[in-house]
């Protein structure tokens, strides 16, 4: 933690940075964009730049703070700067491939962002389920982006609740769905909260996505336009007279690399499931975690989309559930064929419609 002097400069800083916005705005010139450029990386440890990227973040993200929590978000959000600096030092001098920043994490701790943003609960006794279609049995293109084939639907954000398993399972279905029918439709995530609910599934207490498609083999979801999503657990609404669409089976794909990659060329987009304890403060390029679990643990569900090659890395390329402001757009790139990196082909995923 800083010091109270340090808190202290950031007040004195706020102030005049405040003036300034005001004389901006006033003036109807550019130097509030000067001072807040989209997205930054190589940042400082100047207290006045501090003070203005903690303002922005609190501005852009909505946070307000009594003045006991002020300073201790502060103290955590400096913290994290100063990692996102010591990191992005390395990434400019080319000894790590990917870049951090401030996104709106960053007035946690790592403890309390696995804590309260990454709640998957995996079931015991995970069994596999898997049938070669013969599309399964085609040979896998050297690179795909399903996303450039019109097959996923926008970045949407799970914002504090940890529902990521509903994102994950219904991100599959919508792309089963859009290569079955031609409609590409944004399925309802808090519709699968509301109603899916067992000892597995717990809307933002976490869940699991085969048990999402359990639930869907006999029941259905409807489009994210008549079930809005509201981020915490409602009573179910079983609306009959609204778009439907349900499952006959899904399928689990075998826990290797491969399997993944054959499933994703040939298949679409793949749910899944990884250890994202590290990806808190991603921001571009292909992530590598020397320190994610290699057991078989894993903490959030996600969508892998495609794959490919960037500057000599093969990737995954996986849509995230954090808004598109987070990562690449939303989405973020994890190294591949690095011996299943993060867990990232342990549990891989899709419905049969």
């Amino acid at each position: 933690m800083i010091c109270d002097s340090t808190y202290y400069s950031y007040v004195m800083a706020r102030t005049v940075i405040r003036a300034v916005m005001l004389f901006a705005v006033l003036n109807n010139s550019s130097v509030y964009t000067q001072l807040f450029p989209p997205n930054p990386i190589n940042l400082d440890l100047n207290p006045i730049t501090i003070a203005q990227q903690w303002m922005k973040f609190k501005r852009e993200n909505g946070k307000m703070y009594n003045d006991l929590e002020e300073k201790l978000r502060f103290d955590i959000f400096t913290e994290n700067i100063k990692k996102i600096v010591m990191h992005n030092q390395k990434y400019f001098n080319g000894l790590i491939h990917y870049h951090i920043g401030i996104n709106q994490f960053s007035d946690l701790t790592k403890n309390e962002f696995v804590k309260n943003i990454l709640k998957l609960n995996t079931p015991s006794g995970h069994s596999y389920r898997n049938k070669r279609s013969a599309r399964q049995k085609r040979q896998a293109l050297p690179e795909i982006d399903w996303r450039q084939r019109g097959a996923v639907t926008e970045v949407k954000n799970q914002k504090s609740c940890g529902s990521c398993w509903s994102f994950s399972a219904i991100g599959s279905l919508e792309s089963q769905f859009f290569l079955k029918t031609g409609h590409l439709v944004s399925l309802s995530e808090q519709n699968l909260m509301d109603c899916a609910v067992d000892q597995t599934n717990r809307a933002c207490s976490g869940g699991w996505m085969s048990n999402a498609y359990d639930y869907l083999k006999n029941h259905w979801v409807t489009s994210e336009n008549i079930y809005p999503y509201r981020g915490q657990q409602q009573e179910c609404q079983l609306l009959s007279n609204s778009y439907q669409v349900s499952i006959k089976d899904y399928y689990t794909i075998p826990p290797n690399e491969e399997s993944l990659k054959q499933a994703v060329s040939n298949i679409g987009p793949i749910s899944g499931a990884m250890d994202a304890s590290n990806l808190q403060f991603y921001a571009g390029g292909v992530f590598r975690d020397d320190d994610c679990d290699t057991s078989g643990y894993v903490n959030h569900g996600i969508l892998v989309v495609g794959y490919g090659n960037e500057a000599g890395r093969d990737y995954w390329l996986i849509k995230n559930s954090w808004g598109k402001e987070w990562g690449e757009g939303g989405y973020f790139k994890l190294i591949r064929n690095r011996n299943n990196e993060c867990n990232i082909a342990t549990y891989g995923m899709y419905p049969i419609l």
